[in-house]
């Protein structure tokens, strides 16, 4: 199975997925953006990654057509610079 198409959502962990998600904002643009959140949910044609949360209510957030993700992998949090 496709990695974009596998699903990478455990509803049973407790813990945040972290990912990072290479994709294009339409399918005949060839530029290529990057980002790097929390996966909050996911179905067969979309996920939502959220950047952003206040007092436990996400405040930012993308919902991205698998048929526009490039790429998509489970980052540890732990390797995530903080400045």
């Amino acid at each position: 199975m496709n990695k974009i198409m596998q699903r990478l959502l455990d509803k049973n962990n407790p813990e945040n997925t972290v990912v990072c998600v290479v994709m294009r904002v339409e399918e005949d643009n060839d530029t290529e953006y990057e980002c790097v959140g929390v996966l909050m949910e996911e179905d067969e044609d979309m996920i939502r990654v959220a950047f952003n949360a206040k007092n436990d209510k996400v405040v930012d957030d993308l919902k991205i057509n698998r048929s526009n993700i490039i790429g998509i992998q489970i980052i540890d949090p732990s390797t995530i610079k903080k400045y």
